[in-house]
């Protein structure tokens, strides 16, 4: 009896052994997954557009925000981007922008930062613009990134990035170009909502953001309605397109859609403009009518004689 209890506690002992090394790892594993999938972080604002002189040091805050229902670890950072594609979206570069680079002029204070669960930090960040600084735009996100742990040089892995964009432009002599590549619409169409398109190009140094609004007249030259295209900045070497829609549905003839707006500061601001012209018939309902209108016609000429004597009888009655 003493034997059977020797050996049942000898194979518990490695049961244990054995497995509690793989529990206790399964256990921290969960611990650690928990926390990287309950991560979550916001910032506010998320774009700044700034203007500088050389040699200027420009200010400002933004809010880390941890909604999660966990602590996270912060590590404040800077990169420089490029806008990627025609909708507006912008891809943070690891290298430096060599034209329009703006990472190196920033810092941020604190620059690691621990939040708990639901609270929120105003983080500092300067932007000291050398005195040599080429004019015209610089561009650079500011980024909260989410790691383990706040120590520098800690190796540890990120879990998550979140940017706020800063469009800085350094004053002297800058390029302000923007040039209209599409102004569209469907030539022909059978009824409303009529889409248009918009695409502008930047060639300049200098990041811009048109405004305007596209006219819309009839076939006589009288203005129908004014619609309000987005203000969008568009970025240096970048293309930008706009849609608009004039949600009309019942629309007949031949109309002219005026592209007019401008762009560039208030001292140096230019004109743009272009004009389209679009056809709306909508010949379904004309084919079913016209069609109506020509068999109500053969079968007047074929039975004319029947219906004249029918009408006679009806009128005199005869």
């Amino acid at each position: 009896m003493m034997r059977k209890k020797t050996s049942l506690k000898f194979l518990i002992a490695i049961i244990f052994f054995f497995f509690l090394p793989c529990i206790a790892s399964a256990e921290s594993a969960n611990i650690k997954e928990e926390f990287r999938t309950g991560l979550a972080i916001t910032m506010s604002p998320v774009t700044f557009e700034l203007t500088a002189d050389p040699g200027d040091v420009v200010s400002n805050v933004i809010k880390v925000s941890n909604p999660s229902e966990n602590s996270i670890g912060v590590r404040m950072d800077a990169e420089d981007f490029v806008a990627v594609g025609e909708t507006g979206k912008v891809a943070v570069l690891e290298e430096e922008n060599e034209t329009y680079s703006l990472k190196k002029w920033i810092t941020t204070y604190p620059e690691y930062f621990v939040l708990g669960p639901g609270e929120a930090k105003v983080i500092n960040f300067s932007i000291n613009v050398p005195h040599n600084a080429e004019p015209g735009g610089h561009y650079a996100s500011v980024l909260s990134v989410v790691t383990a742990d706040t120590g520098p040089g800690s190796g540890s892995a990120i879990t998550q990035k979140v940017g706020a964009l800063v469009l800085l432009s350094v004053s002297g002599e800058v390029r302000e170009e923007l040039i209209i590549k599409e102004f569209s619409a469907p030539k022909f169409m059978e009824r409303g909502p009529v889409p248009l398109v918009i695409r502008f190009e930047n060639i300049g140094s200098v990041h811009v953001r048109p405004i305007g609004f596209v006219s819309i007249s009839n076939s006589g030259g009288e203005k129908i309605d004014d619609i309000a295209f987005p203000q969008k900045n568009i970025l240096p070497g970048a293309k930008r397109k706009l849609e608009v829609t004039w949600d009309k549905k019942f629309l007949f003839g031949k109309y002219t859609a005026d592209l007019v707006g401008s762009y560039g500061n208030s001292l140096n601001n230019k004109p743009i403009f272009a004009s389209i012209e679009f056809w709306v018939i909508p010949w379904k309902i004309m084919s079913v009518i016209i069609l109506s209108g020509l068999l109500i016609i053969v079968f007047l000429c074929r039975f004319r004689n029947r219906i004249y004597l029918a009408l006679r009888i009806l009128i005199k009655g005869k």
